[in-house]
């Protein structure tokens, strides 16, 4: 595998990434709702959100996912209408999109405030090592 920075190209694959990383969040959190509307709970609920993740590595687009939960939910006895599911999927993938946007921000804010501290630390040491005459 070559890692290209060019910078089209390592915009691109950072942009493929991203989207690829929303997707996979939207899809577990849409996992999550569905187990917990179930009733699972733990270990459970967790491996449940992660096979509604790689359900939707079946097909391109998200029907195998809806598919998927919309199964599941009929065959436990709470079914949902296809649309109801849909609103749910495009609730989580906005929060998804927060939450990669939180996190991003985190990092940024993180960054530099670490940059900060390490600089002050740096002054300080500057400062008592000083020799005056």
């Amino acid at each position: 595998m070559t890692l290209d920075l060019h910078r089209d190209n390592f915009q691109d694959q950072v942009e493929y990434d991203t989207r690829d990383g929303q997707i996979a969040r939207r899809n577990v959190l849409f996992g999550m709702w569905a187990g917990h509307f179930m009733g699972m709970k733990g270990d459970t609920l967790e491996t449940y959100a992660w096979s509604v993740h790689l359900a939707d590595l079946h097909a391109p687009g998200h029907d195998d996912v809806i598919a998927k939960v919309a199964s599941d939910l009929a065959a436990c006895g709470r079914p949902m209408k296809d649309r109801q599911l849909r609103d749910h999927l495009h609730e989580m993938e906005m929060r998804a999109s927060l939450d990669l946007a939180q996190s991003d921000h985190e990092a940024v804010v993180g960054a530099s405030s670490r940059e900060k501290h390490a600089t002050k630390k740096l002054k300080r040491k500057e400062t008592r090592h000083r020799v005056s005459f």
